[in-house]
């Protein structure tokens, strides 16, 4: 469990909610049960109807995640200012979110495992990636409570992955789900880089790129293509003592992109890196370009 203490897939939230109801956040969720079980059941649907191909129901599922009356959420949530600006990123990118949630459920159905759910406040899994869950909780001015969602992998003993399925909260009797990176809560440029994992050796991207044994390329994701979208995905990246790619972060890209970059360099394999003579965990970073001229 302790690498998994640093990392997680992607990162998003949300809410569903209209002014008179706001303050209302705390009773629903103690009279709807169990926001662990309640969330952990929502995600369980998703993945059984990816498993399934069942894209009806998955878009159902993507359309009940949305937020409407969103206008107001986000002024009510956050204050009038930061309100009003995370409202207009949301309407911006609110079509593109609605259709890429059915395909984030069925990458995360490719794997098994348990799903933890944990109060932002107060993460189990805290670490570089859950500087979303950090932004919203420090940005919102009402009584919200976030939850992160992710879906753990065992991969064999002492190994885990950890994808993050997303950042929810209870409106309404409802859960609802948003991405920190279209809304623009970013990390902050004064916050120091990740620390390295205990027991592992921070590299350098160009430097670990030369041990590299068997590169996968990306998947170029047919919409990215369809609206001509390039650049360049950098993921946080975690490699085993064996050389296998442990856990993945993203760090930065378009979001159509970054998917199709995590699950490239997942199948990367480098040479094992040895110090004093046994082999260590490396901690770098690789930048994927993805360029409509290849």
């Amino acid at each position: 469990m302790r690498k998994i203490e640093r990392w997680a897939g992607r990162v998003l939230v949300a809410t569903i909610c209209v002014l008179p109801v706001l303050g209302e956040n705390r009773t629903q969720e103690k009279e709807s049960g169990s926001p662990t079980e309640e969330l952990r059941s929502l995600v369980t649907v998703a993945l059984a109807a990816a498993r399934a191909g069942d894209q009806p129901k998955l878009e159902e599922i993507a359309r009940k995640l949305m937020i409407p009356n969103y206008e107001e959420w986000f002024r009510a949530t956050f204050g009038e200012e930061m309100g009003t600006r995370l409202a207009a990123a949301y309407k911006t990118d609110f079509d593109r979110q609605e259709k890429w949630i059915p395909t984030l459920f069925t990458s995360l159905s490719n794997q098994e495992g348990k799903i933890p759910v944990e109060d932002a406040r107060e993460p189990r899994y805290a670490g570089a990636s859950n500087w979303c869950g950090q932004a919203l909780v420090r940005s919102e001015k009402s009584d919200a409570v976030f939850y992160r969602v992710s879906l753990q992998d065992v991969l064999h003993a002492g190994l885990n992955r950890l994808d993050e399925a997303g950042y929810f909260t209870l409106v309404e009797g409802a859960y609802r789900r948003l991405d920190c990176k279209d809304l623009g809560l970013v990390r902050a440029s004064s916050a120091p880089p990740p620390l390295p994992m205990p027991g592992s050796l921070r590299v350098g991207g160009n430097v670990q790129a030369k041990r590299i044994i068997s590169r996968v390329r990306p998947v170029y994701p047919k919409e990215a293509l369809k609206e001509r979208i390039s650049g360049t995905v950098r993921l946080h990246v975690l490699i085993a003592k064996d050389g296998t790619v442990e856990q993945v972060e993203v760090v930065s890209g378009h979001p159509l992109l970054q998917q199709a970059a995590v699950d490239a360099v997942r199948q990367w394999r480098y040479q094992s890196t040895f110090l004093n003579g046994e082999p260590v965990e490396i901690d770098t970073t690789v930048d994927m370009i993805f360029s409509l001229n290849d």
